[in-house]
């Protein structure tokens, strides 16, 4: 069993998984979390010019490729290709169905963006509300309680949680979910910080 599923591998997704995976040797321990990934991330067809730190016109293929290899250099982090189609259980004990293949896990993290919501859990579908902050229609998003958790032990996260459509915005997002989600496993607020030498 892990840890954590993610359900989504873009900019939200594998932010969520690197915020997960930099717990390695710190107070949580490591955290045993899977991207599992359909590869539509919108970034795809990106060109970036307005985020802090990426070169002005970074390529959103080589962005996406560089964070998951940034994530799966933590031991802790896999990541796997699949549409997840259902998440049965409860917090603790998730199954996360692809058409494949089954997952069990403590929690999940959904990523998969606004473009529609599909997933069943526990065999209902889950009430959409419209996007707004996006410039296209028919994009939505869902309503989550305090710190993106969407049910107990579910959390929501990037375009999927609502935020403006920016790699920034929904990057944010995903290391929130992450964090809000490491405070649970901790009992209490908990941050991943580093400083020279912490990683030695």
């Amino acid at each position: 069993m892990k840890d954590v599923i993610i359900v989504g591998g873009g900019v939200a997704g594998l932010g969520a998984a690197l915020t997960l995976g930099s717990s390695e040797g710190k107070t949580l321990g490591a955290i045993e979390t899977l991207v599992i990934d359909n590869g539509k991330s919108d970034l795809k067809k990106a060109e970036l010019y307005n985020v802090p730190l990426l070169k002005k016109g970074s390529n959103g293929v080589e962005v996406l490729e560089q964070m998951k290899k940034d994530a799966l250099e933590f031991k802790s982090v896999s990541y796997q290709e699949g549409c997840v189609k259902s998440i049965e259980g409860k917090e603790g004990g998730f199954v996360v169905k692809t058409e494949n293949e089954s997952y069990e896990s403590k929690y999940v993290i959904l990523a998969s963006g606004a473009h529609s919501f599909d997933i069943l859990i526990n065999g209902e579908k889950v009430p959409t509300l419209e996007h707004d902050l996006l410039p296209k229609p028919q994009k939505v998003k869902l309503a989550y309680k305090n710190r993106q958790e969407l049910v107990d032990g579910v959390w929501v996260a990037g375009l999927l949680a609502g935020v403006t459509t920016m790699y920034a915005t929904a990057l944010g997002s995903g290391v929130e979910a992450a964090c809000s989600l490491m405070s649970k496993i901790g009992g209490k607020t908990t941050i991943i910080h580093d400083f020279p030498g912490s990683r030695e």
